[in-house]
């Protein structure tokens, strides 16, 4: 690896850490084990009034931009809808002067709580994954970053009355943050 490490920003974008179980743990260990700087959401913008500025500033100091969230009917929680429909503006991020971020590298780290096979035709979720998460990648392609990779861990649900097991979404917690290390670590000694 080289000498220097990349700027790696993570933007938290579950609504309410407090009350997750799943991305609260992968956040804790992404802070013991990683140079990545955490940016969480909820905890800066608790009543949803985004500073744009300061996170475009943010934003165009990263060189790496992983965006954490649990999928939430098929895309990302509200706050984090929030956050792209005010922080990615016309001359920033798209647009004849746009190119702020143009390039940037993008990991998409996603926890959802329902299983991989759901995700299929004719299953719970009635459609593949890939098809629910294109509108989710829209604004991250519209602002030319490069989405590098996906880290997605399936049946991260803790609810026991919804068939869900804390100890499990433990693990898989740990895997999950295994592997994200790994990514980061991998773009960092090609840089």
């Amino acid at each position: 690896m080289k000498d220097e490490m990349s700027n790696q920003l993570l933007i938290s974008g579950h609504p309410d850490l407090s009350r997750s179980v799943a991305n609260s743990q992968i956040l804790k260990q992404l802070q013991n084990c990683s140079q990545i700087k955490i940016h969480r959401l909820d905890e800066i913008y608790p009543n949803y009034r985004i500073d744009v500025q300061a996170e475009q500033a943010l934003l165009t100091q990263a060189d790496i931009i992983v965006l954490q969230f649990p999928l939430y009917w098929s895309t990302y929680p509200a706050l984090m809808k929030l956050w792209f429909d005010e922080v990615f503006t016309y001359n920033f991020a798209f647009g004849p002067e746009g190119d702020k971020l143009k390039n940037k590298k993008v990991i998409l780290s996603i926890t959802c709580g329902a299983t991989e096979n759901s995700y299929q035709l004719g299953e719970f979720n009635f459609l593949p994954l890939e098809q629910y998460l294109q509108a989710a990648v829209h604004p991250i392609k519209a602002a030319q970053m490069e989405i590098v990779d996906t880290v997605i861990t399936f049946e991260m649900n803790s609810t026991p009355c919804e068939g869900g097991d804390q100890s499990t979404v433990m693990q898989l917690a740990q895997q999950h943050v295994e592997r994200l290390i790994h990514l980061i670590n991998q773009l960092n000694e090609s840089a």
